[in-house]
């Protein structure tokens, strides 16, 4: 026994009681978040050197143990799985946060049973209903009402995107505000590490700290992080730094600016940045505010962009034929919808009924059936045919000639003027100049494919010709020569071979007009006055027809104020200065029709830049556009299913951002838990180290008892011999 026992006892006792407290510590944060086990490395004291009670036999100096002590405090960690845990984390939080924000505007659009699509149904029908019984003021009042639904369906979807839009604001705001505490947080305990680790010491706790931070910074955005020499850790998204050692980059609260091509964009930008209005946006990646820029920059905005699209152009496509309508009380039609706040142009948001009075509902269309000006056109009781060539043809009162007959028929409506060129001469094909009018059905054919706006067919009951106003049997050359010019509900027909007066039986016609029993309605205005009948549905008909056929979504017509060349293939095109906005429903990947102002040819091109600052759109065309051409939305789809589009855009991103949150979030588990497998506190093996160390502790203690006594003795010994 010696003095060097109690020292080996004592060095047992400190370290035994330190590894207990290191151990009690790991138990107290067994559900502290963050938290990485540590463990008490107790080791071999350094030995005595040049003992002398060891290596008498070896003739060598000897050592005697001095017990065991805590050489140092380890965290168990592996940084390895920090990295694939955050980018997991990160997209399960992007993921997350689109399916919380695409599902509640699924929700407030109130598809699929009650929303716009509901309401357009219910107006389609009100406009089946009403085509039955052009008369009937109630039905014409359904009419009204069903439209007006429409619209408010309308109103409220818009204002559903909107409120969506300042949700995603507002959140975001909170999230900018979460992440400055983060990067703030995360650069002060870079500081505390960074003194610690230059005095020797480990600060395995500020680590355990500065790793939740970065954990949960990682929830936010998409981060990187790298390890610096000082023990600090440098903190970046995207290759740009939001901590480097103590100094902090916040973040600035998101604001709407706009894009390189003046499209309204959430940016998230630097604190610091010299233009806050609109700053250079950070490229944030995944986590929540990513997935806050991607949802209301590349789902909330395009949404809006669309429904105005399918607004504007359900409007503009029924106005053109309640324009080209006449009401009950036999008055040119006017626009159904309207702007209901004074904007610039129909939209999602604007759209409202602008007639109120059922009466005043243009279901009529300007026929010459209801004229007096045409008359039948066969001779005596003879029945015509359609098939017969006109020249010579015995059947009509006044036949084409032997000789043939030539000339124009000018159609004027729309604030329009086209020209048919027709030659009733048997051989005439179709030329590019000059239309075959053989046979009356030859004629109809040819006259209604020039979509003037005007349609020609044959009565068989009264033998007569009719001319009806047809607001659905325009295209694009119609529309490019219309522009802007308001729709009107009349018509005039003139034959360049007019008629001189009537003529005896028999006798050859002197025109087309006039051997088709219409000579009278020659270079006369077919108005409400002379060509209406009330209880004609041709507009309710015009507008059924409508709901099925494809149009151009979003309305578009204008002209190319300045053309420049854009590169090989590629056409920069300036809208008019007096139509600011003119471009606005134009996207890229769209098809736009090109009229040639002079020669009246089309082409379709698909645009593969918008730059709504500049107001001028880039396309590819294969043939020159000129100054003054005419630019509209080229017809790909019915109203009906440009909407059905966007319904299904907005279900499949949902679907998307539910199967990612899915699969994301298993994947973030799986690696948490290979994580905590490694540097997780486990509270039973921590339990089992706490009572070997107290069993050490004890074994120490009842050694130190036993020494203290055996020295008590000893020393009470030489008291007594002394």
């Amino acid at each position: 026994m010696s003095f060097f026992s109690f020292n080996i006892v004592g060095n047992a006792l400190d370290a035994y009681q330190e590894a207990q407290n290191v151990t009690s510590d790991n138990i107290a944060n067994v559900a502290t978040p963050g938290a990485s086990r540590q463990s008490a490395v107790v080791t071999q004291a350094i030995p005595i050197v040049g003992s002398p009670f060891y290596g008498s036999n070896t003739g060598s100096v000897g050592t005697q143990g001095e017990g065991a002590v805590v050489n140092q405090i380890t965290r168990i960690h592996q940084d390895s799985y920090d990295g694939l845990f955050r980018g997991a984390t990160s997209s399960q939080y992007f993921y997350t946060t689109e399916q919380q924000q695409l599902t509640n505007l699924q929700s407030n659009f109130g598809e699929p049973s009650n929303g716009v699509n509901t309401a357009y149904a219910a107006f389609q029908t009100a406009v089946s209903n009403v085509a039955a019984s052009p008369t009937s003021v109630a039905v014409r009042q359904t009419v009204l009402t069903q439209a007006q639904t429409f619209a408010t369906a309308l109103n409220s979807a818009s204002a559903a995107i909107y409120q969506q839009k300042a949700t995603v604001i507002s959140q975001s705001t909170s999230d900018v505000a979460e992440a400055n505490t983060l990067i703030n947080q995360i650069a002060s305990l870079n500081g505390q590490i960074r003194s610690l680790t230059a005095a020797g010491d480990s600060p395995n706790t500020y680590l355990d700290q500065r790793d939740y931070a970065i954990d949960q910074l990682s929830q936010l955005v998409q981060t990187q992080t790298t390890q610096q020499p000082n023990g600090s850790t440098l903190v970046s998204v995207d290759g740009r730094p939001l901590v480097n050692d103590t100094v902090a980059y916040d973040l600035a609260p998101p604001v709407v600016g706009t894009s390189s091509n003046g499209t309204p964009t959430l940016v998230v930008g630097f604190a610091n940045d010299p233009n806050p209005n609109n700053p250079n946006p950070i490229p944030l990646g995944t986590g929540a505010l990513g997935a806050f820029t991607d949802v209301y920059n590349n789902k909330l905005q395009p949404y809006a962009d669309q429904l105005d699209d399918f607004a504007s152009s359900a409007a503009a496509e029924t106005n053109r034929i309640t324009e080209a309508g006449v009401d009950l009380n036999g008055n040119p039609g006017a626009a159904l919808f309207v702007q209901a706040n004074g904007t610039q142009s129909i939209t999602a948001a604007s759209i409202s009924v602008g007639i109120t009075d059922p009466t005043a509902l243009p279901l009529s269309l300007i026929s010459t059936a209801a004229g007096t000006l045409t008359q039948p056109m066969n001779s005596a009781d003879n029945t015509v045919s359609t098939a017969v060539a006109i020249d010579g043809n015995q059947t009509l009162l006044n036949p084409g000639p032997a000789g043939g007959l030539t000339g124009n028929l000018t159609i004027a409506d729309d604030g329009t003027t086209q020209t048919f060129a027709y030659s009733t001469a048997a051989t005439a094909g179709v030329t590019t100049t000059t239309y075959a009018a053989d046979t009356i059905g030859d004629f109809m054919t040819n006259f209604n494919a020039g979509h003037y706006g005007v349609t020609a067919s044959f009565d068989t009951t009264s033998q007569t010709i009719v001319f009806a106003r047809d607001p659905n049997n325009i295209d694009a050359v119609h529309r490019a020569l219309q522009g802007a010019g308001a729709t009107t509900p009349g018509f005039t027909i003139t034959d360049s071979n007019a008629p001189a007066g009537p003529l005896a039986q028999g006798a050859p016609a002197t025109g087309l007009l006039q051997a088709l029993g219409a000579g009278a309605i020659s270079g006369v205005a077919q108005t409400p006055l002379n060509a209406y009948g009330n209880s004609d549905n041709g507009a309710a008909n015009a507008l059924l027809n409508l709901f099925s056929e494809n149009v151009g979504v979003g309305a578009l017509q204008t002209t190319a104020a300045a053309v420049s060349s854009g590169g090989a293939g590629s056409v920069i095109i300036t809208q008019p200065a007096g139509t600011p906005g003119a471009f606005s429903t134009v996207d890229v990947g769209q098809e736009l029709t090109i009229v040639n102002a002079v020669t009246g040819t089309q082409q379709v091109v698909p645009v593969t830049a918008v730059d709504r600052t500049t107001g001028t759109i880039t396309v590819d065309a294969s043939a020159a556009i000129n100054v003054g051409d005419a630019i509209s939305t080229t017809p790909a789809q019915t109203l009906g299913g440009a909407y059905q589009s966007l319904v299904t855009q907005m279900g499949l991103d949902a679907q998307t951002a539910t199967t990612g949150e899915t699969t994301q979030s298993a994947l973030a588990s799986s690696i948490d838990q290979a994580r905590q497998s490694v540097d997780g506190i486990n509270i039973d093996e921590e339990t089992q180290n706490l009572i070997m160390y107290q069993n050490a502790y004890t074994a120490a203690a009842k050694t130190l008892s036993t020494l203290n006594a055996m020295m008590q003795t000893a020393l009470g010994l030489i008291a007594s011999a002394s």
